[in-house]
């Protein structure tokens, strides 16, 4: 657990939290759990009008939603994004709400810059997911990215015909495993879905970077 600057160690009592159970540490960074910030908005009083939709496109699945709270004479408000670039679950409007409802608390309760939202950014939520895994199925989650993270791009001295079928070899290869150990993470209830839908998006990208 990161040493958490005190205004929100503070906030967090108020709260009825610890701070184990209100935010983890990504890298260092306090990172603060939405349902934490639910309960932070509900000992401030923080309201919330409705939300302003400014855009979306429901078949790309993005949205930018606006958020305005207000807590006794104060008022903050602020956008929230979602979209395939940095939201993985299929929920863009919850998501988008969620972002901006969470980021107008931290506003309110003057963390805004010291603190940050586990719904901020995608990649918190994908530390937060690996850090909890163990066990066998953990070893292999792991076993998976290195191994198709570590396949480089083709060589210097490397004959582009020869690359692109042991590239396309070792793709379809790591498809096809990856196959079966979905079958067994899908099957192990405490597994979380979106690391399995993460190694899939590692797989797309690394097809993408190879241009394949």
């Amino acid at each position: 657990m990161p040493n958490l600057p005190e205004k929100l160690s503070e906030i967090i009592k108020e709260a009825g939290l610890t701070p184990a159970q209100a935010t983890w540490d990504c890298h260092g960074t306090p990172v603060v759990k939405h349902k934490a910030l639910e309960k932070i908005a509900a000992s401030n009083n923080i309201v919330f009008d409705a939300p302003q939709i400014i855009s979306h496109d429901i078949t790309t699945k993005e949205v930018v939603i606006c958020v305005t709270g207000h807590m006794a004479d104060a008022t903050a408000w602020s956008f929230g994004e979602a979209a395939p670039y940095n939201n993985k679950n299929g929920y863009p409007f919850a998501m988008a709400e969620k972002r901006a409802k969470d980021r107008v608390i931290l506003k309110l309760v003057g963390l805004h810059g010291d603190a940050y939202s586990q719904e901020e950014a995608e990649d918190f939520n994908l530390a937060q997911y690996e850090a909890e895994i163990s066990g066998q199925i953990g070893k292999d989650y792991f076993e998976w990215k290195r191994r198709i993270t570590k396949f480089k791009e083709r060589g210097k001295y490397e004959d582009q015909p020869n690359w692109e079928y042991r590239a396309n070899e070792f793709l379809t290869e790591w498809r096809d495993s990856l196959k079966d150990f979905v079958k067994k993470a899908t099957n192990d209830e405490t597994f979380p879905s979106i690391l399995i839908e993460n190694l899939r998006e590692i797989y797309k990208a690394k097809k993408e970077e190879l241009g394949l």
